[in-house]
């Protein structure tokens, strides 16, 4: 005896199993994607693919420096690297729970601090990387001061934040490394505020 389909399973020809499966197989790889790119807690993007942001970014501005007179990608970007300020200090007063939904208010407010363009990543643990595409230090420069403002008025921590431009010169290494000198010399500082790399 064949497999002939019950009278209550719909007949389906190859074609259409096919076209399903399909439609299946691509639905989890979009959730494979997320689970590689996407930071489980906050729902920004991943130390991964931000540094896959990075290093395209940096390599778009190097080719058009190198090709001026074919400029049809990336000029410049801005890098802003935000550590949440005394968070160890925070989680042990308030519980690691209570510590999660401020890092999930974090990234959300940092999502909306920026153009819908712009890569907003954790970085790990407490520190959140941005990159602000096609903005000049002066926008950084301002963007940063901006968040840092409005982060006192509707947070319960505040930020050291360190701000870069782009260099055709710069690789993704000496770019973070220089921005993350930055964030150490504004907690050095006192924290709660900006350095300009």
């Amino acid at each position: 005896m064949g497999s002939n389909p019950t009278p209550s399973e719909p007949y389906m020809d190859n074609d259409e199993i096919l076209k399903k499966e399909n439609a299946e197989l691509k639905d989890e790889i979009e959730k494979l994607k997320e689970l590689v790119t996407i930071d489980f807690l906050t729902k920004v993007y991943n130390r991964h693919a931000f540094a896959h942001f990075l290093k395209s970014a940096c390599k778009e501005v190097k080719w058009t420096a190198e090709h001026m007179s074919r400029r049809q990608r990336r000029e410049y970007f801005s890098l802003l690297l935000i550590d949440i300020d005394d968070f160890k200090k925070f989680n042990d007063k308030f519980g690691h729970l209570h510590g999660d939904k401020v890092l999930k208010k974090v990234a959300r407010f940092l999502e909306k601090s920026v153009r819908d363009f712009d890569i907003v990543s954790r970085w790990g643990g407490e520190e959140f990387a941005i990159i602000l595409n096609e903005a000049t230090f002066e926008q950084a420069k301002n963007k940063a001061e901006i968040i840092l403002r409005n982060a006192r008025k509707k947070l319960p921590v505040t930020f050291s934040i360190g701000v870069i431009s782009s260099d055709p010169k710069y690789t993704p290494t000496q770019i973070f490394k220089k921005v993350d000198k930055a964030v150490f010399a504004a907690k050095k500082m006192g924290k709660n505020q900006v350095v300009f790399a």
